[in-house]
């Protein structure tokens, strides 16, 4: 018994049925894993640009025509009235002005945060990974050991 009360079973006792099984569930969370570090490292990339387009906007006059972008695609023509302030999307709908300064150290937190967060999961993929090795070395024995039986078997009928 494990100490959370689950039964432990070896996987060289599992039927190969059940180890496929196995493998095919340790690949689906394999897939999310994969999928959820791609999502966070768009993210990650995503603030990153923003830390460096508050940083950029240091060079911007005050008066200065700009594109203000509404969606990823959809821009508006708009001027720059404050330089050193800037709504930031906090969640949820929810927006904070900031100064530059405060706006670049925001962002950058959430790139520090998201990287946390990648090395977390990419340190979950790889123990999946190397779980999933194992399971496919379990199964090709097993698949071995009973086509050997099988031959074992058919050479005793013709015998």
């Amino acid at each position: 018994m494990a100490n959370n009360g689950k039964k432990m079973i070896d996987i060289k006792d599992m039927h190969p049925m059940q180890i496929n099984s196995l493998k095919q569930q340790l690949d689906n969370e394999i897939g999310l894993l994969e999928s959820s570090i791609v999502d966070l490292n768009n993210a990650k990339n995503k603030f990153a640009v923003c830390t460096e387009t508050c940083g950029n906007f240091d060079s911007i006059e005050n008066g200065t025509s700009i594109m203000v972008p509404l969606t990823s695609s959809l821009y508006v023509p708009g001027k720059v009235v404050n330089n050193n302030a800037f709504l930031v999307d906090i969640g949820t709908g929810y927006f904070v002005e900031k100064d530059r300064k405060s706006t670049v150290d925001y962002f950058n937190r959430k790139v520090k945060f998201l990287n946390e967060q990648i090395e977390k999961f990419a340190k979950m993929l790889q123990e999946k990974l190397a779980i999933r090795q194992s399971i496919i070395e379990v199964f090709q024995q097993k698949a071995a050991m009973m086509q050997q039986q099988q031959l074992q078997q058919q050479q005793a009928q013709k015998a």
